[in-house]
């Protein structure tokens, strides 16, 4: 029995560290993502989300426009850029996005699994893409800035896993910069999580040395490249907008007004966390919401407590490569803790999988080494990991067979036949169906603007009573607004609008004043949204 366990152990490992299993998490989590997105065979269920504001931004680039310089944008320019590119491959239809997201989570769970083979043997390695794709995606199927900087932070931690040769650094900085063409703050601190490893591997290798200044001259060579390819690369592709409207009015959009002006509003702040919470429905809420906002955080400082205590009781744990996970994934997770709503603390959540799956492992085998050894224990440990597997493999799937078996309602808008699972998005979208027309200037809600094909006149996509809103903007939205035929406004919950609950904040006077002149409100939708038609 101990030589069948053995090799059943052996071809366990052999098939978990092979191109197979790789390619099958690939293919599961694509599989999850695209059931949970498109009702079989290819109807896109509607998405809902802030990824709809970069997919019309991309819109506007096709057309002409700028960031920057024709509307308003507080991020680089980077999903827009992926969004413009895929309109003009493939139209501006409903199913890019959801389509996208699907891909850019297959490509997720591939990085985590090689990430995770470098630390983690067996079957085991293949947890951390299976709690990604049950946990981790359960309510962040949002590609937005956030996911395409994380998989390429994620990309650039997996080539310093391999070592830190010039050549190895100059790439990790230059996917860093890649990352802060998306989202800036995260590729900043991926660079100071990259650079806190040099210096840690650096101290740590002292010991050993027998020329101390050549290990400080080394690590300050790798500081300076890793460095100088992320702002060359971040530079090189923000130059031409950076030419088109200014190097102060692109400071003020992607440094000044986010770090002043951003968290204004609730869903920008810690106060995100209660909000996101309540809006977010069905019963895995009730597990996924608490699994991740507890793993997340928390077990990259039970790691380092754990190598704080072990480090030297085991020499063969490969704790430079897990220090650099775990720097990655803290790194990521501070780029978005003022503001840890559910989806952006998704984002951060990779590196902790791994972490995660690496202590229950270490977990399993400090509890076997203190019995007298049992034959059995190998069989055992796979039959736990196998159970563990596929009970996680099975939570990824509820949300995807759901979203098969419930009813939808179908519409065939401007931007492509789309299946709706909520029946009063599904009332309101049939009624702004039947009362616009494509091309028709509109200012309100930015779904509505890739799916009904309409054009926003302003360089904002929305109004505030706090100050997120500009006094310029509000000023150059009412311009606008003049100036163009615009016979519709869809606002969310619009009397908070009209009446704000802080007056001492609100900039937004002037636009209030034209829309209570100018137009009249004729509808309110059970969602919250109000229509306000021209007099």
């Amino acid at each position: 029995m101990a030589a069948i366990a053995h090799a059943g152990s052996h071809r366990s490992k052999q098939f978990a560290s092979g191109p197979l299993a790789l390619a099958g998490i690939a293919v599961f989590t694509f599989l999850v993502c695209y059931f949970r997105s498109f009702v079989f065979p290819k109807a896109p269920v509607l998405s809902w989300g802030d990824h709809l504001g970069f997919f019309y931004n991309g819109a506007r680039i096709v057309s002409g426009e700028l960031p920057y310089r024709d509307y308003f944008e507080i991020v680089s320019p980077g999903t827009d850029l992926i969004y413009a590119f895929l309109i003009k491959c493939f139209g501006l239809r409903t199913w890019v996005p959801n389509l996208l997201m699907a891909v850019v989570g297959a490509a997720m769970a591939c990085i985590i699994t090689v990430a995770a083979r470098r630390v983690l043997r067996g079957t085991l390695s293949l947890l951390p893409a299976l709690l990604f794709t049950g946990f981790i995606l359960y309510a962040s199927l949002d590609p937005t800035h956030h996911w395409f900087s994380t998989l390429a932070v994620m990309c650039a931690m997996l080539v310093l896993l391999d070592g830190t040769s010039m050549p190895r650094i100059a790439a990790a900085g230059a996917l860093c910069g890649l990352a802060a063409c998306f989202t800036q703050s995260k590729g900043a601190t991926a660079v100071l999580s990259f650079l806190a490893y040099f210096l840690w591997k650096t101290r740590r290798d002292r010991s050993a040395a027998n020329n101390l200044g050549a290990e400080t001259y080394d690590c300050g060579r790798k500081c300076l490249t890793l460095c100088g390819a992320a702002a060359g690369v971040f530079f090189a592709v923000n130059a031409y907008f950076i030419g088109s409207a200014g190097l102060q009015r692109w400071l003020y959009c992607i440094i000044i007004f986010p770090l002043r002006y951003y968290p204004a509003p609730t869903i920008n702040n810690w106060r995100v966390v209660l909000f996101d919470f309540q809006s977010h429905g069905g019963a895995l809420k009730w597990i996924s919401y608490p699994f991740v906002y507890i793993t997340v955080p928390l077990v990259y400082i039970l790691f380092f407590l754990v190598m704080y205590r072990q480090r030297l009781r085991w020499p063969l744990v490969p704790w430079d490569r897990l220090v650099l996970i775990a720097l990655t994934g803290l790194g990521m997770f501070l780029a978005i803790a003022s503001a840890p709503s559910m989806k952006r603390l998704s984002t951060a959540g990779a590196p902790a999988m791994i972490l995660l799956a690496w202590l229950l492992d270490e977990w399993w085998l400090n509890r076997t080494r203190k019995v007298p050894p049992v034959f059995n224990y190998g069989a055992k440990k796979i039959r736990a990991e196998r159970l563990l597997l596929l009970a996680v493999a099975a939570f990824a799937l509820e949300p995807a067979l759901h979203n098969q078996l419930r009813p939808h309602g179908y519409l065939n808008l401007p931007a492509g036949r789309t299946a709706f699972s909520d029946r009063l998005l599904y009332a309101e979208y049939a009624w702004v169906l039947a009362n616009t027309h494509p091309g028709q200037f509109f200012f309100g809600m930015p779904p509505f603007y890739t799916a009904f094909y309409l054009r926003n006149p302003a360089a904002t996509d929305a109004v505030e009573s706090t100050e997120y809103t500009r006094p310029e903007q509000v000023a150059a939205l009412v311009q606008a607004l003049k100036s163009h035929p615009v016979p519709l406004l869809i606002l969310n919950k619009s009397l908070d609008l009209m009446y704000p609950a802080d007056p001492s904040s609100d900039h937004a006077g002037a636009f209030r004043a034209y829309v209570l002149q100018n137009y009249r409100l004729v509808l309110r939708f059970p969602t919250g949204d109000d229509v306000w038609q021209k007099i």
